[in-house]
């Protein structure tokens, strides 16, 4: 099994809001950090919405950093769904882009 296919199992095998985000994103040819981007193509939740761009964070696998059309991060989200906050500030404090 490919590292991707881990990373993409990580992701959609998450009861509930992985199942939707399988379903409702697509994988996109655009790498950040050597992490694939997807693109939400319907709202899964008022936190991932149609439109919007997040890949699995590479180091840590335990979260999901969100950016909408423009590439400026919107929220890191835990697995789950839920926000992380401590994670969502410190990359708001860095600046962070997908590009």
């Amino acid at each position: 099994m490919g590292f991707e296919t881990i990373k993409k199992e990580i992701i959609f095998k998450q009861t509930g809001f992985g199942e939707l985000t399988k379903i409702n994103s697509q994988k996109t040819s655009k790498i950040y950090q050597g992490q694939t981007v997807y693109r939400v193509n319907d709202d899964i939740s008022s936190d991932l919405q149609k439109g919007d761009q997040f890949y699995l964070d590479g180091w840590h696998k335990n979260h999901l950093e969100v950016f909408d059309m423009k590439d400026k991060l919107k929220r890191v989200l835990n697995l789950d769904g839920s926000i992380n906050s401590d994670k969502t500030d410190k990359a708001e404090g860095e600046g962070r882009t997908l590009k």
